[in-house]
């Protein structure tokens, strides 16, 4: 069954990757990529031995950062070659100390993937997450290089979408060493076929920015908040603009000279936050156009939402009023920030084992203005939970160390 699913796969991929880069080639994560994507021209590689690395999107990328600068501090002389399928994860990838190469994920068809393992030769090939590339693992079996999943994970939508091609999964996971970031990750890919798994933990905790308490005061005196109180609203996603905005009408209501920061996740969705604000009456400006005196300012620059939490009195991370999976609390949390979600933190429940009872739950707009409220205007009473809360992450670090073990024992056979 497995060899059959293969074979429509592979045909498939061959016939389509043509038409579909000729569709995606002006999308803004695929412009300028499409010849390197198709092994058309490949990136320039220098000598000596090489790891690839691959990642995603930008939060899989910032995960394996540090993953990536502590290997590379214990095996200097090795190439570290990082691939990722958007823009802004390989503008981070660029920024990673460390890094060699960084190159956009090439199209999942055989010839590609074997060109580029000839062309790469790396000593190992290293997936963050949840990327299960058939035609990218099956090359990289077929040329002898390791591959090792990290930090990996299974939600249940991608576990039972998985079940219905367990046979192909089954044959892929043959050829993967995999590290699991949680024991609900390692039941699952056991539950698939896999064989050479393990719990790991996360380095995702590892990953959370270092805090720079000199870049958030000099946000507050750039914007000239002083004394105010600051709600946040970040990485909101689709559907809940207008949820957040009336929330922040009834927050101003009750604390008028709360200063207001929203965070739209893309900023596609950026033209939504202002037309709910305007159907209030209420007034915004956009950070990139400097510091305004306006009712909501909407973070519309790239990289700086982590030092925006720093001076938060209350955070909220969207995503999870509506069912979008959720958004990664522990930014707020690393500040010690009192942190408010919705009920959908699905994709997120690897945090949530650990923080979640120090966070606080809202089911709709009214919970989070009310909540919001009740913490600015009684801070000392939420911030021993928000204490608990940075502490619990804290303690759950480490797994860096852990799997840089792994990767060299494996690639030192």
């Amino acid at each position: 069954m497995s060899e059959l699913i293969i074979l429509i796969y592979r045909l498939l991929t061959s016939l389509i990757v043509w038409p579909l880069s000729l569709a995606v080639r002006n999308h803004p994560n695929f412009k300028n990529t499409i010849s390197q994507r198709l092994a058309l021209t490949m990136p320039p590689r220098p000598a000596g031995d090489l790891i690839w690395f691959h990642g995603a999107s930008l939060g899989e990328i910032k995960a394996l950062a540090g993953l990536i600068e502590t290997l590379k501090q214990q095996m200097p002389q090795t190439l570290i070659c990082l691939s990722a399928m958007t823009a802004t994860g390989r503008q981070a990838a660029m920024d990673i100390k460390g890094v060699d190469i960084v190159m956009p994920q090439p199209f999942d068809v055989r010839r590609i993937m074997k060109r580029y393992m000839c062309h790469l030769a790396p000593k190992a090939l290293v997936i963050a997450e949840t990327e299960i590339w058939p035609n990218m693992i099956m090359a990289a079996g077929a040329s002898h290089v390791p591959v090792i999943i990290i930090n990996a994970r299974l939600s249940t939508k991608a576990f039972k979408r998985y079940l219905y091609v367990k046979p192909l999964i089954r044959h892929l996971l043959a050829y993967t060493r995999i590290l699991a970031m949680g024991s609900r990750d390692y039941l699952r890919f056991k539950a698939l076929g896999a064989d050479n798994v393990s719990q790991a933990g996360n380095i995702k905790f590892d990953a959370v920015t270092k805090l720079k308490g000199e870049r958030a005061d000099t946000l507050k005196k750039e914007l000239a908040i002083g004394n105010r109180p600051v709600f946040i609203a970040g990485s909101i996603r689709s559907g809940e603009e207008a949820l957040v905005v009336a929330s922040i009408e009834e927050i101003r209501k009750n604390i008028p000279e709360v200063f207001c920061i929203v965070a739209p996740r893309h900023h596609d969705r950026i033209s939504f936050v202002t037309c709910a604000a305007t159907d209030r009456g209420m007034t915004w400006s956009l950070r990139s156009e400097g510091a305004a005196d306006a009712d909501i300012l909407i973070l519309d620059t790239t990289g700086e939402l982590f030092d925006f939490y720093g001076l938060s009195t209350v955070a909220f991370v969207g995503g999870s009023l509506v069912k979008s999976g959720g958004q990664n609390p522990l930014e707020p949390i690393a500040w010690s920030v009192p942190t408010l979600h919705g009920p959908h933190m699905d994709n997120f429940l690897w945090a949530m084992e650990v923080v979640g009872e120090f966070t606080i739950t809202v089911r709709d707009e009214s919970e989070l203005a009310r909540e919001a409220v009740s913490i600015i205007s009684h801070p000392e009473l939420y911030r021993p939970k928000a204490e608990m809360a940075r502490d619990a992450l804290d303690h759950a670090k480490g797994a860096t160390k852990t799997y840089c073990n792994e990767i060299m024992k494996i690639i030192s056979y």
